[in-house]
């Protein structure tokens, strides 16, 4: 058995439409084709089922074979799950109702997903979000195997993705509070090498945080990971190290009492950009397109409120994303 059909819905509504009318001629100018190109689609439809569906009688049109009666159903009603295929394909594409599954890096949500996820209420009340948090990889893997339409991830971790920019984002040092260094102003990442890095136990994280000292002819220091921005920002705060981000949080303050301090950083280090990723080949839907201005809105909203620092024209909402 194969998976070949042999024949075309066109050929099947050729035959539908000649046995509703009765007549191959009329058909075919109700169809706006040649009579030829309907009677031999007819016919090869024929020859593809194995059975005739139609009696021809000279000048007098056509009638239906009792085989073509019985399969006249049948074609009505694949015609017509046909045209329902086609008017949710429709809707799909032109419409902002409805689900999108959008994934999110997952130190980014805390941040940027609960203005995402209140303008996007506000604008497209009928849109309903589903958020797939998760690490870098696995956002591409979401994007590939098609659980998600777009992913909120930075340049560097987009992979073969197609990506579009919203914002350049600085790298910056985050200290303990109490911690001397940096009072006077900025470092450089030599003067943070000898103590260890606080990062993410994320490897495509930590192999962009291999890059950046690389670049900079820093030798990479000893890592303590962590789980969730929180723990690094706790550990931080207790003295365990410190950490690289992009963009401040609103607090200093951890969950545990403790507190951070962000100190910029001078030398030659690239900004991340956030965005959002997309695989080349697939043509964004409305509800992705909506998204998308809706990102960037809160991309602007982040800007109002001072929560950003210098960066493309269009820069972020004030999430803090550790790096490293």
């Amino acid at each position: 058995m194969t998976d070949r059909l042999g024949f075309s819905l066109t050929q099947l509504r050729y035959f539908v439409v000649s046995a509703e009318i009765g007549n191959i001629s009329e058909a075919a100018e109700k169809l706006c084709a040649s009579q030829s190109t309907v009677s031999s689609a007819i016919m090869r439809l024929e020859r593809q089922l194995g059975v005739q569906l139609l009696l021809r009688h000279h000048a007098r049109g056509v009638s239906l074979t009792p085989s073509g009666r019985h399969l006249l159903r049948e074609a009505r009603a694949l015609l017509g799950q046909a045209r329902s295929l086609k008017a949710q394909g429709d809707a799909l594409a032109g419409d902002t109702a409805g689900q999108l599954d959008v994934g999110f890096f997952f130190p980014i949500a805390p941040f940027l997903l609960p203005l995402v996820h209140r303008l996007a209420g506000e604008r497209h009340r009928a849109l309903e979000l589903n958020l797939h948090e998760a690490s870098a990889d696995r956002l591409l893997e979401f994007l590939r195997d098609g659980r998600c339409e777009l992913a909120v991830t930075y340049d560097f971790l987009a992979g073969d993705a197609r990506f579009h920019p919203l914002v350049d984002l600085p790298v910056h040092a985050l200290l303990a509070d109490d911690d001397p260094s940096g009072l006077a102003g900025p470092l450089a990442l030599d003067e943070l090498a000898g103590r260890p890095l606080v990062a993410l136990n994320v490897p495509s994280v930590l192999r962009h945080a291999e890059r950046m000292f690389s670049r900079a002819g820093v030798r990479m220091p000893r890592v303590v990971k962590a789980a969730s921005i929180e723990t690094l920002r706790g550990l931080v705060a207790a003295g365990a190290g410190f950490a690289l981000m992009y963009q401040p949080a609103r607090t200093a303050t951890t969950l545990d009492g403790g507190r951070v301090r962000e100190v910029e950083l001078v030398g030659d280090l690239p900004p991340a950009t956030l965005g959002a990723a997309v695989m080349p080949e697939l043509a964004m839907s409305s509800r992705g397109r909506a998204f998308l201005d809706v990102l960037r809105s809160a991309v602007a909203v982040g800007a109002s409120r001072g929560q950003v620092g210098a960066g493309r024209a269009q820069v972020s909402a004030g999430q803090q994303v550790v790096m490293g």
